[in-house]
């Protein structure tokens, strides 16, 4: 069978044994780690079949890792962390990861690796839970004259926060590997929902609304 190539960012180093103790069950399966996102970046980023991590990682924090990554959407993670907020549960989810298990949750680890490879998702009961209430919520905050602001895609978000951060559109276009007519398009879409004009406007609306 084909090797799959898992790369595993876990800093506590007991946990870490534990679990690859569990992935070494599998022969297939070719792990690589190390123990800060720091590490992880400095050896050079590859395509990995599966990249693990925590979120609670010491210096760069998993949701760090998780908003370079994905920015090729073909890429899949998966989180195992013992955080349980729901900052960092949703924050892990709009990045990108895949799924997200506690770290008590090994036993049926190979069956959720497998579903995540085959284009599934996998997360925890008590955060299906979460992500359930999290739908039932209003989709819309309300500014001060009362108007709803939609909620922004992942995408949408990822090229808010590159504009923020200085991006124009040909360094996003080919940060995404698409084109810059796709990126503009994407950009008039985040101006129609928070209701701006202007690049001024768009990003003092995005910290009002605390989009970042």
């Amino acid at each position: 069978m084909k090797s799959i190539s898992i790369g595993i960012i876990e800093d506590n180093l007991d946990f870490l044994a534990s679990l690859c103790g569990v992935l070494k069950e599998n022969p297939n399966l070719n792990l690589t780690t190390w123990n800060s996102a720091e590490e992880f970046w400095a050896d050079g980023l590859k395509e990995w079949d599966l990249l693990i991590l925590d979120i609670g990682l010491p210096g760069m924090s998993g949701i760090d890792v998780l908003k370079t990554y994905h920015t090729v959407e073909s890429r899949k993670s998966l989180v195992i962390s013992s955080l349980q907020t729901d900052d960092a549960i949703f924050s892990a989810l709009r990045n990108g990861a895949s799924g997200y298990i506690w770290k008590s949750e090994l036993d049926s680890l190979h069956d959720t690796i497998q579903t995540l490879l085959d284009g599934g998702s996998v997360i925890s009961p008590s955060i299906a839970a979460k992500v359930l209430l999290s739908f039932r919520k209003p989709q819309t905050t309300l500014d001060p004259l009362g108007v709803g602001v939609e909620v922004l895609t992942p995408r949408e978000r990822q090229i808010l926060e590159l504009i923020v951060e200085g991006d124009n559109p040909q360094q996003i276009a080919s940060l995404f590997g698409t084109t810059v007519g796709t990126v503009r398009q994407q950009i008039k879409a985040i101006y129609k929902k928070l209701q701006v004009n202007t690049r001024v406007q768009m990003l003092k609306k995005a910290r009002q609304f605390g989009i970042f």
